[in-house]
């Protein structure tokens, strides 16, 4: 457990590196270069997952796709862009609980794009499920508990409360402190860096992966730079 003083130290720490202006900049550009990144892997996956493939042949994609699995994958990536593009806009012009209520989001595809990696056919799975069968098996709950401890129920339910639902709490950010959508915009980049994980591991081996392939050095060499530049990365987590 933290002591006073341990607590005190991270706070100064923590709002001196998210009043840092370069470390403003390099949170904004990584956000910028992983939404951009995020569209176009999506994009290209999807016309690859359309043509190639068997599910088409095989009579298995209800909506013809070549692979609902590579399909499934880029509609994540795209999903993925746009609320990145839209999280780190909202902060940057002062619109603070809608840009958290959407990271809420980007927490649901980290949980689904584990599932892609570690489980066999969930992507595909996924892409052709009814309402209640997304409800019975790819609910937040659900994932996080097939995770076996992978993920915090604490972290997601801090997200639902500053932003997720509306509560008393989320009072904080509407008081116009650069501090905490600094902080938030750090816990993105932290989301979508494991989310190219996971899907890059999923893409090891898969023959019509190649639009996540070409990408992967750049995206390393652009998340390794900011892990080192941003301070804010070295907090503990929330207890």
């Amino acid at each position: 457990m933290l002591s006073n003083s341990d607590i005190s130290g991270w706070t100064t720490a923590a709002r001196t590196a998210a009043a840092d202006s370069a470390q403003i900049a390099i949170r904004g550009e990584l956000a910028k270069f992983t939404a951009e990144t995020f569209s176009r892997v999506g994009e290209e996956l999807h016309v690859v997952g359309h043509i190639f493939g068997s599910d088409r042949v095989s009579g298995a994609s209800p909506k013809g796709h070549g692979s609902d699995e590579v399909v499934a994958v880029s509609l994540l990536f795209r999903i993925g862009g746009q609320l990145t593009s839209a999280i780190a806009d909202m902060f940057a012009d002062g619109r603070h609980y809608a840009a958290a209520a959407l990271l809420r989001q980007i927490v649901e595809i980290e949980y689904l794009a584990w599932a892609f990696e570690t489980r066999d056919n969930d992507a595909e799975r996924w892409l052709r499920s009814t309402a209640d069968e997304l409800r019975t098996f790819f609910k937040p709950a659900k994932l996080r508990q097939a995770a076996n401890g992978k993920f915090r129920g604490k972290d997601y339910s801090y997200h639902c409360e500053l932003g997720g639902h509306p509560v008393p709490g989320s009072h904080i950010l509407f008081q116009d402190n650069g501090d905490v959508s600094q902080l938030l915009l750090s816990d993105l980049l932290g989301h979508t860096g494991r989310i190219w994980d996971h899907l890059l591991h999923w893409s090891a081996g898969n023959t019509w992966a190649s639009p996540i392939h070409s990408r992967s050095e750049a995206m390393h060499l652009r998340y390794d730079a900011w892990k080192k530049a941003d301070d804010l990365t070295r907090l503990p987590p929330s207890p």
